[in-house]
This record gives C-alpha cells, structure tokens and sequence, in this order.
C-alpha cells in the first residue's frame, strides 16, 4: 500500500486543528495562533470551508435500528480483550486520510449495515436531559493545576458566571477574559478576578459569540484599557467551551 503524500497546500497545522485531531503543545500552539495570527484564521476558515464541501458530496446513508447498539457491543467486546492506545500520525496525514478517507467511511459504514450480525444487544431506553440544557460550560487549568478557571454561560438569560483561582498577574497587570469563536479573532469579554467569583449579563454582541466549539482564554493585559482590542501573548490558560 503506498503511503500518503505530504499535502502542501494550505497550513497543516490549520486543517489538523479544524478536524480536532491536535493534542499537547500541538494543540496549545494552534490556539496562540488563533489569538494572534490572521493567516492562520483565514488557513482554518479555508479548512473549514473544504471539508464542508467534501461532507456535502457524500452519500447519504440511512443505517438500520441495530446498527449503533451492534457498534457499541462490538467496542466493548474489543477492549475487554485488548487496549491499544490510538497516536495521531505524521504532520500531514491526518489530512491526507480526511480528503481521501470520506468515500472509504461511507463504503465502510454500507458494508457493516449489510454484513449479517448474531449479537444481542438491549435497546437503549429513554435519554435523560439535564436540568441545565442549553447552558454551556469551560474548563480551563494550566498543565500544573495551579491555575484553574470554570465558567458557565447560560445564553437564554445572556448571564455568565465564573470562578478563577491561581491567576497572579505583575504589579499593572490585570486577568482578561477572551472568546475566540470558532474561525473567528478573540473578543474581549473584560477582566475578571485571580481568586473568586464573577457574574455578569452578556450584551447581545457577546452572547452571539457563545456557540459550542469556541474557545476561552485568558492573558495578563494592562489594568488600564479593557476591554482591549487584542490579547497580548501567551496564554495563560485556554479551554474549549462545550455544551452541558
């Protein structure tokens, strides 16, 4: 089987961070970018725009009722048996397989729905929903746990809650608070204390911003000026916002 050619369009890094495959360092290097590199931005917007082109050309394909439950029974029966620890790839072809791997997972998907199955598996019951739907939440900690940041944002009331901890800016500075959205430059959301709590209403502009898969960040600013127009490098702590 011949290996995969090296992609040299656009970034690879960009596409790797659009598909979510990026961890550690990698991952932490994306997300600096993000904050402060434009070319970046637009290399990720380009990414995104491609993928979504090739996810439209796809076939669509209606699997049959037993189909999840028979995937489920099937990864559980595989890691009962053995553990094998998943590692991404050379830079580059985690691209190459997205591109040329969507015609072989729809291929892949159609061979198990007709491949007969003997495995007996219960049908799921009802799906519980949370008390809190529609609220979105962050986690944030730097690598040590010294420094860590919770935050809940409940867009129907456009109201954000924080709690922060361990965040020491030098005498001047100030913590600041960032949302970045997907695709998007960071926004200030204003600074926010080292230790303790933080409630406030978002304006309509911010609460437009608050969509799953964005991201919040913190940098040390000057106290005088915020909101500032752009974050100052590096990041102290950064985490993805996610729906509860």
């Amino acid at each position: 089987m011949a290996e995969p050619e090296a992609y040299d369009g656009p970034d690879v890094m960009a596409g790797e961070y659009v598909l979510r495959v990026l961890e550690g360092s990698e991952l932490a290097e994306a997300r600096r970018r993000m904050l402060a590199d434009p070319g970046f931005v637009a290399q990720v917007n380009w990414w995104e725009d491609r993928f979504g082109t090739l996810c439209e050309q796809s076939a669509t394909i209606e699997p049959g009722a037993a189909v999840w439950p028979a995937i489920l029974a099937r990864l559980e029966s595989d890691t009962a048996s053995a553990v094998v620890p998943m590692r991404r790839g050379p830079a580059g072809w985690s691209i190459a397989f997205a591109l040329g791997g969507l015609g072989a997972a729809a291929a892949a998907i159609a061979l198990f729905v007709t491949t007969p199955t003997t495995i007996r598996v219960p049908v799921p019951g009802p799906t519980q929903v949370a008390s809190a739907e529609g609220q979105l939440v962050a986690q944030l900690a730097s690598e040590d746990a010294a420094i860590r940041l919770a935050t809940i944002v409940d867009p129907a009331s456009r109201r954000l809650s924080l709690s922060a901890s361990g965040l020491r800016p030098e005498q001047g500075q100030a913590s600041e608070l960032w949302v970045i959205p997907e695709g998007g430059a960071p926004v200030s959301l204003g600074l926010i204390p080292g230790d303790g709590k933080l409630t406030r209403e978002l304006t309509v502009e911010e609460a437009g911003l608050m969509r799953a898969g964005a991201t919040f960040a913190v940098t040390y600013e000057t106290a005088d000026g915020a909101p500032h127009a752009a974050p100052t490098l590096p990041i102290v702590v950064a985490g993805g916002l996610g729906e509860v």
